[in-house]
């Protein structure tokens, strides 16, 4: 018997039931012992063979942004695995010392591949992953000349492109970017595509524009004290929680938002899609993210190239960004 069967007969997802005979923290003990219990009762035995043991590895889950993120796409990966049988076992590369060694590690584990989230250039792992002997695929990295790893990310460049335009056609041409930490090769990308963007479309470069943050909402309150002394009248910015951030800030010097100036973010969290910031942004597909990177993975494993995968995002016009010419009243003060 198969776990798609166990699952089919105790109505369960197959994702639930991997997880809880792998005795995974986020499934209760109720529900492990339903589907421990049942697995012995039909002789299921979890399949240990090199094919079918992956990990799915976190380097850093340090703020709420990666949280989120890493959230979404890990469940949608984990789904498509034990969907397709797998057995994934989930571990924290940041609480290994200093002398880890990735491919030991996939050895000792007996992993035929890993999902790899949360890589910097200055994480410890990284300078190890061009030698990488194992299938591995990276979420918002890129490691040319492996042909061991592959990874998957979000369209940056088209869709940076796509806001920049967005706002051009809505009259803005002192565009500002608030961008995530340098060491992140995802920051660098999207921040590399806004100069870009600006400059195929006649907008000369002013670096007074950019701000340097690092994902947090708190980098983005910060950054309103550096845009408010600037004459920007729209600001892109690399993370939907820096664009939350943000506007607090700004709102809070008295700048409104989009009366004064305009806000866009990079996501769409869940989390926020039905606050008051009524937030446009550009909506990362989470889901096939992970799935990507599941199936890219199983390609590897079964000795298939590796491919770089960008999905696209779709921008979503909401609340934050105004047309110039069109004016607004100020609110009544109470």
């Amino acid at each position: 018997m198969t776990i798609k069967e166990i699952a089919q007969q105790l109505n369960l997802s197959s994702g639930t039931v991997s997880k809880a005979l792998n005795n995974a923290a986020d499934i209760s003990e109720e529900t492990k012992k339903l589907v421990c219990e049942y697995a012995k009762k039909v002789g299921y035995r979890a399949t240990k063979a090199l094919g079918n043991r992956i990990a799915l590895l976190y380097q850093f889950m340090q703020t709420n942004y990666q949280n989120q993120l890493f959230f979404s796409v890990s469940t949608a990966f984990s789904i498509a695995a034990s969907n397709s049988e797998y057995e994934i076992v989930t571990d924290i590369l940041a609480n290994k010392d200093e002398k880890f060694d990735l491919n030991e590690y996939m050895d000792n584990n007996h992993f035929a591949g890993a999902f790899v989230l949360g890589v910097n250039f200055d994480s410890p792992v990284y300078s190890q992953l061009q030698n990488a002997k194992y299938p591995l695929v990276l979420l918002d990295m890129y490691i040319p000349f492996n042909p061991s790893i592959s990874s998957v990310g979000g369209e940056n460049t088209a869709s940076i492109q796509q806001a920049i335009h967005y706002l051009k056609d809505m009259g803005h041409t002192k565009i500002g970017f608030l961008s995530g930490e340098q060491q992140s090769f995802v920051a660098s990308e999207r921040l590399a595509a806004y100069i870009l963007s600006i400059s195929s479309i006649g907008i000369k470069l002013n670096t007074d524009y950019i701000y340097y943050g690092d994902f947090t909402r708190e980098c983005g309150a910060e950054a309103a004290k550096h845009f408010a002394s600037t004459d920007v009248t729209a600001i892109l910015c690399a993370s939907d929680m820096m664009a939350i951030g943000l506007i607090d800030g700004l709102n809070r010097q008295g700048i409104r938002i989009p009366d004064d100036i305009s806000v866009i973010g990079f996501d769409d969290l869940e989390l926020l899609r039905y606050t008051q910031y009524d937030l446009t942004t550009l909506r990362q597909d989470f889901v096939k993210l992970g799935e990507a990177a599941f199936f890219q993975l199983h390609n590897l494993i079964k000795g298939k190239s590796s491919k770089r995968i960008s999905i696209p995002c779709e921008l979503i016009k909401r609340g934050t960004v105004r047309k110039l010419n069109e004016t607004k009243s100020a609110p009544p003060r109470e």
